[in-house]
């Protein structure tokens, strides 16, 4: 990976090819969500956190599919859910992090960084600059990807340690049917444990809320309920006649 700074004489005459294909990584059963996602997120996937259940590297995946190498949102190179996740949509850019000189431990401005040696850049495509320099629609969309993954990096160091503290966090493996033939197992996830949510006190619960935490922990729940939404999904891509 060659990321640099990304600037408009630089990389004035660059494209994106933005097309959902298995040469870019879209086509994936499965994407790394940030908490700051949760609110689109859980309207299209079901969710489920991934990790040692201790709180160390402990994130969140989107179910895109259940086959590998299968991503049922996405429909002749586009995807068709209401969402994207950010660490796809963000494409070949990256967040930089510059520290002050003068001010160690303190960040500077995050800049946009750019991978010169990604699959996706070319001539043609999505223009990254306008013909005289301002950023193109495309380039402020990838700006909101990148600022969702800044804010939710820092979200997540928040939320998860909450979750653990108050052991919120019940392993689960859920065993989906398709049909008689085709079963699938999704082991060694966790998911919130409705019981322990129940019986929070008050104090804790307004915790939760301070935080921007119990908000989130309803986004994960209901979005189990996506997975009768996958199997349609599955059903109707294997249909005699589709795929």
């Amino acid at each position: 990976m060659a990321a640099v700074l990304l600037s408009n004489e630089q990389h004035q005459d660059v494209r994106v090819d933005t097309r959902a294909s298995l040469e870019f990584g879209d086509l994936v059963n499965r994407a790394v969500l940030l908490s700051s996602e949760f609110n689109e997120a859980h309207k299209a996937f079901p969710i489920l956190l991934f990790g040692d259940g201790g709180g160390e590297k402990l994130s969140a995946h989107a179910i895109l599919g259940f086959d590998v190498d299968e991503n049922l949102f996405i429909d002749d190179e586009t995807w068709v859910s209401s969402y994207v996740p950010a660490s796809i949509a963000r494409g070949p850019f990256s967040l930089g992090y510059v520290r002050k000189e003068d001010e160690p431990g303190e960040l500077a401005d995050v800049n946009i960084m750019i991978d010169e040696d990604h699959p996706r850049l070319g001539t043609d495509g999505q223009a990254v600059f306008l013909e005289l320099g301002g950023e193109s629609p495309y380039l402020r969309d990838v700006r909101n990807n990148l600022r969702t993954i800044d804010l939710g990096m820092r979200a997540d160091a928040v939320f998860y340690p909450l979750l653990i503290e108050m052991d919120l966090l019940e392993q689960v493996n859920i065993r989906i049917t398709v049909d008689d033939e085709r079963q699938y197992e999704f082991a060694e996830y966790f998911t919130i444990d409705q019981e322990t949510l129940s019986a929070l006190t008050e104090a804790q619960l307004t915790r939760l809320n301070q935080a921007g935490a119990l908000g989130l922990v309803f986004f994960l729940i209901s979005s189990i309920s996506n997975f009768q939404r996958l199997i349609e999904l599955k059903n109707d891509r294997d249909a005699p006649g589709q795929g």
